[in-house]
């Protein structure tokens, strides 16, 4: 056998094993990255069933503070017999703070465009307050506010509370679906 031969002999044996190699690389690659795929797959399915019920919790949150802040609901609610409009206006006001600071958080898990819904529904309640305390004299009592409270609301078509409870509403439904 001469070197050529040698070299030749060599030479094939040292591509048949580059080639197994190359192809025990690409069998190996293939088959860590199907894995990794599997395991963001099951991670990303395991963080859903985590956070739904977390969401879902937000938006029953959410709109019960929509149906707290609810113009008709705060008027029973914060009438007391022998209250002016003034202490009723604030103890209203007081309540729309404390109820919506109280869920701050749950903008966190819902879109922002829902969250933009139920921060103007509580201002149009309080726009809804300041314009019946327009309509009242200065020193009216709790009744006569009350009363223009829910004359200004029967006015509006839609309340914007409601309007917020149907954004949330569809939004939830989405996320079910997905």
């Amino acid at each position: 056998m001469d070197v050529w031969t040698g070299l030749i002999l060599i030479l094939v044996a040292l591509v048949a094993a580059g080639g197994s190699v190359a192809a025990i690389y690409i069998v190996l690659k293939q088959y860590f990255e199907r894995q990794e795929k599997e395991a963001a797959l099951a991670l990303a399915e395991q963080k859903r069933k985590d956070h739904l019920p977390i969401q879902m919790q937000a938006y029953e949150r959410l709109i019960l503070l929509l149906e707290r802040i609810h113009p008709e609901r705060l008027v029973f609610r914060a009438s007391k017999p022998g209250m002016s409009a003034r202490m009723l206006q604030s103890d209203i006001k007081k309540v729309i703070r404390d109820e919506f600071d109280h869920n701050l958080t749950q903008q966190l898990y819902i879109s922002t465009e829902a969250w933009e819904a139920v921060k103007a529904a509580k201002e149009e309640v309080l726009n809804i307050l300041n314009v019946a305390a327009e309509q009242v004299h200065r020193d009216a009592d709790g009744m006569e506010f009350s009363r223009a409270i829910l004359e200004v609301t029967a006015n509006l078509n839609k309340l914007p509370n409601e309007v917020a409870v149907n954004i949330l509403k569809a939004e939830f439904r989405k996320k079910l679906k997905q």
